[in-house]
């Protein structure tokens, strides 16, 4: 047999690459798939791969894996049966997608650290099993992100190796160029049934000079737009790859990388076309490598100890070529971030991270601080994401804008941090802007409790904060959870119905609410609010806040301007956020009695109590969840009548 017979034989190692990377999203979307939609067309992906016995090598972003694992934790035992069968590989990236590049170090740190810890506390896979990384949007910039994920002080010891687009194997000058402009993307996302002219260096893992050792393993551009398969074209273009992959000699390999919506036709892929003649195209491609003995799909971290790198190259900054230029976003996605329009938002980002470097880090695991941090990685998700426009023009995408813009209710919580560390033992109100929206909120607190009431929106407690444990902890307000397209910090949301916050009044959530008076006695706080929205039927209601020195609860006092035939309100209750953001609901526990309901979670508790001969009751809510809280519910059918929201046991 001569050598080209040998290597026309030889078998093709082939690597298939998942990437999932939704926000904290839900249910209930008039714009959007819900959560619950889709981890099914995610599991069916994953079914497929067991059903075939087709190695998966899968990246799901912390935050995806923390929305899974409030509402469909059951999606874990298909990750965990893959494992078993060693037919998945976890890939690890920075938590909330955020674009390295323009973060500093210890926010990108920050982002590491948390999708690493996730991966082991959600999917039970120990951070040194965790040894690929794909990098955010797949911008690279050597100088900027290598240093971080091959950080010797990473729980995992620093990644071994990065998925980069082939076109990045080549230098930015001349040969980048070349190869871009044969690719489908250039050629209006379809190019020619071959595949595109692939040098052998683009099917090779290299090691990144510059890098500290971490070894890069290309992207085929041919497979991309190409798999899942739905037309002749894309299959002669896969063969095509395949072919070009077997004549690269040993060590090579066909990788395929893209997000995991696409195979499982969801997202911007819900295109009608995931099943034909009653078989989905993956379910095809997968039908085929099953049978094709040539085909080897690995691993990726198996493949690369039997197949090292073997050469060094410099890498020059980039991304994938249709977010570089037809997207506009430029190689260093300095397009976007830098863009007039990305301005206010970009602002609020850098805001909120120079408040939390301003605090320092001695600051309990789990408490205040780290929450703050948490939202701030939440705000950054795929930063300053941009949609082409009808005029063909980039702009900032609503659910980027707004994801931004909730970076500003980091500063609410550095100010019930602060104050933690500086309680005198009185009770106070104070009237100011503590989230910097422009609108100025209203604080409760004392020694054990701060609470945040926004007049302007419901006259709501949008937050409540716990200061008796070591840190604080949040457990009124859910802020990271997906606020969709809504920038405003602090109203009501209605699409999903989400983010109530406390006291929020069935039908009248939106009323406009104004401060009537406000005082501080030493031992009592408190704030007096009155709707002022004319065509509301509460227009003229009043609704007191109080909290007392010493005392871990707020009192809620009501005087109508009628007697209501049933006034609903809703409470929202999230005992420790944080600790549900990053466990799920297993240690959620119901309060419930006649007069006292609410949830526990660990020792964190909140509870609502109705006093015992006012003219109040239980109800049911409107929903019986929003993102990672519970909801209670309770109907008035007097002019007065009060409440007690309180925490502990």
């Amino acid at each position: 047999m001569t050598r080209g017979e040998q290597r026309r034989n030889a078998p093709v190692s082939l690597a298939l690459v998942q990437h999932a990377h939704q926000h904290l999203i839900t249910d209930g979307y008039d714009n959007r798939e819900g959560i619950g939609q889709i981890v099914d067309a995610f599991t069916a992906v994953l079914a497929l791969h067991l059903r075939y016995r087709v190695p998966l090598n899968l990246h799901a972003s912390g935050m995806l894996l923390e929305a899974i694992a409030w509402h469909r934790p059951d999606f874990f035992a298909w990750i965990a049966a893959l494992r078993r069968e060693r037919l998945l590989e976890v890939i690890g990236s920075a938590y909330a997608q955020n674009i390295m590049p323009l973060f500093d170090a210890r926010h990108n740190a920050r982002q590491l650290v948390e999708a690493l810890e996730g991966y082991e506390r959600l999917l039970g896979v120990p951070p040194s099993c965790v040894r690929g990384f794909w990098v955010p949007e797949r911008v690279w910039d050597t100088a900027r992100v290598a240093s971080a994920i091959a950080d010797a002080s990473l729980p995992n010891g620093g990644y071994r190796y990065v998925l980069l687009d082939d076109r990045l194997a080549l230098p930015a000058a001349g040969a980048r160029a070349r190869f871009d402009a044969a690719a489908p993307a250039a050629t209006g996302g379809r190019g020619s049934a071959s595949a595109v002219p692939t040098r052998a260096d683009q099917l090779h893992a290299f090691a990144i000079a510059g890098s500290g050792g971490l070894a890069a393993l290309p992207i085929s551009v041919d497979l991309r737009y190409s798999v899942p398969p739905r037309a002749d074209e894309q299959w002669s273009r896969i063969r095509a790859a395949l072919r070009a992959t077997s004549r690269a000699g040993p060590g090579a390999i066909a990788v395929f990388a893209d997000d995991l919506e696409r195979s499982a036709a969801v997202g911007p892929w819900t295109d009608g076309a995931w099943r034909r003649d009653g078989v989905a195209p993956y379910e095809r491609f997968l039908r085929w490598i099953a049978r094709e003995a040539r085909l080897h799909p690995v691993l990726l971290s198996d493949w690369l100890a039997r197949h090292p790198p073997r050469d060094e190259r410099p890498v020059d900054p980039g991304t994938y070529f249709e977010l570089a230029y037809a997207m506009k976003a430029g190689e260093r996605y300095d397009c976007w971030w830098n863009a007039p329009a990305w301005a206010p938002y970009r602002q609020m980002l850098v805001d909120a991270e120079r408040a939390l470097v301003g605090v320092g880090a001695n600051h309990p695991r789990g408490g205040l601080v780290d929450l703050a941090w948490k939202q701030l990685m939440a705000a950054s998700f795929e930063t300053a994401w941009h949609d082409v426009g009808p005029d063909g023009a980039p702009h900032p995408a609503p659910w980027a804008r707004a994801c931004a813009s909730h970076a500003r209710g980091v500063h609410a919580t550095l100010h019930a941090a602060r104050w933690l560390a500086g309680r005198d033992g009185a009770a106070h109100a104070e009237e100011h802007d503590v989230d910097r929206d422009g609108d100025a909120e209203v604080v409760l607190k004392n020694d054990h409790v701060v609470a945040v009431v926004a007049p302007r929106h419901g006259g709501r407690l949008v937050a409540l904060y716990d200061l008796r444990t070591p840190g604080g902890r949040q457990l009124i307000g859910n802020p990271a959870d997906d606020w969709n397209w809504q920038e405003e910090l602090n109203q009501y949301m209605r699409a999903p119905r989400n983010h109530p916050g406390a006291c929020a009044e069935v039908g009248h959530e939106g009323d406009r609410w104004e401060v009537q008076a406000i005082r501080s006695a030493g031992d009592v706080a408190e704030v007096v609010l009155v709707d002022v929205q004319r065509d509301s039927a509460l227009c003229g209601a009043r609704k007191r806040f109080r909290v007392r020195a010493g005392r871990g609860a707020v009192d809620v006092a009501y005087r109508l301007p009628t007697r209501p035939e049933r006034l609903r309100i809703e409470i929202a209750l999230s005992p420790d956020y944080l600790a549900l953001l990053r466990d799920g609901r297993a240690s959620l526990r119901r309060i419930r009695g006649k007069r006292r309901r609410g949830w526990s979670n660990g020792d964190a508790a909140v509870w609502v109590a109705l006093r015992r001969d006012d003219p109040t009751r239980w109800d049911v809510p409107p929903a019986s969840e929003c993102g990672h809280g519970k909801v209670l519910c309770l109907a008035a059918c007097g002019r007065r009548f009060a409440l007690r929201i309180g925490t502990g046991p």
